[in-house]
C-alpha cells in the first residue's frame, strides 16, 4: 500500500534591477522536482528514507519562467503567474512570496523620491513524497501466533485458569490441548466426546503414517 504528500520549498531573492532590464521588475521563477521515497514498517511504524531522486515524468520539466511586473499588488502578481503555471495553489503561494519579498526591498530604500525596479529571482523546489507500507513479515506472523497458541496450551479453555505444575492435569488423547484433571471429567460426563478447543472425538483413533 502507498500513501503520498507534497512538499513546496519556494526561496525568493530581490535585488534591484540594472537599468539595463528596463523601468519595470522582472521575475525569474526556476522550478525543480524530486520524488522522496520512504518505507514504513506496518509492524512497528518505523519509517526508513530510501533517497531521493528527479522527477522525471514529462511534466517536471520546466523551463525558467520570467515575467514582467508592472505592480506588485497580490492580485495583479497573482495573475501573471497562474497564466504560466496553470496551479492555484502554486501561484498562490510564490505570489505571496514575491510580494513579501518586494515589501522588505522596498521598506530599505524608503527615503528614495522613487521605488526603483526590482530584480527578483524565485527558486521552487516540489518534492513528491511517497511513503511505501511494508506488512510484517510471514516470519513476524508465525511467532506471533506460536506466542498465542503458547499462551493458550498455559490455560484451562473450560475455567479459563491457568495451569500449573502443582496442578493434575491431563492431555487429549488425538490432541495436544491440556486441561484440568476436574474439568474435563465434567466436560466429558455431559456427554461431550470431544476436544473443547478443537472439538477433535476423543475415540477417534490418531492417524499412523
Amino acid at each position: 500500500m502507498e500513501t503520498e504528500s507534497f512538499k513546496l520549498d519556494v526561496h525568493v531573492k530581490a535585488l534591484s534591477q540594472p537599468r539595463s532590464l528596463g523601468f519595470i521588475s522582472t521575475v525569474v521563477i526556476s522550478q525543480y522536482r524530486e520524488v522522496e521515497e520512504f518505507l514504513i514498517n506496518d509492524k512497528d511504524d518505523c519509517v526508513t528514507s530510501l533517497g531521493s531522486y528527479p522527477d522525471d515524468s514529462s511534466t517536471s520539466h520546466h523551463p525558467l519562467i520570467s515575467l514582467k511586473l508592472p505592480s506588485f499588488k497580490p492580485n495583479d502578481v497573482y495573475q501573471h503567474l497562474q497564466t504560466q503555471l496553470h496551479d492555484h495553489d502554486l501561484s498562490e503561494q510564490i505570489s505571496c512570496k514575491i510580494v513579501e519579498a518586494q515589501q522588505r526591498q522596498t521598506s530599505q530604500s524608503v527615503y528614495l523620491p522613487q521605488q526603483p525596479p526590482l530584480f527578483i529571482i524565485v527558486s521552487v523546489k516540489l518534492t513528491h513524497k511517497v511513503y511505501v507500507v511494508v506488512p510484517p513479515l510471514a516470519t513476524d506472523l508465525d511467532q506471533e501466533m506460536s506466542q498465542g497458541e503458547e499462551e493458550e496450551s498455559k490455560t484451562c479453555a473450560i475455567c479459563l485458569e491457568e495451569l500449573s505444575t502443582s496442578d493434575d492435569y491431563c492431555e487429549m488423547p488425538n490432541c495436544t490441548h491440556c486441561f484440568h484433571e476436574p474439568c474435563l471429567t465434567q466436560w466429558l460426563i455431559r456427554d461431550n466426546n470431544s476436544c473443547p478447543l478443537c472439538r477433535k472425538p476423543v475415540d477417534k483413533q490418531p492417524e499412523s503414517n
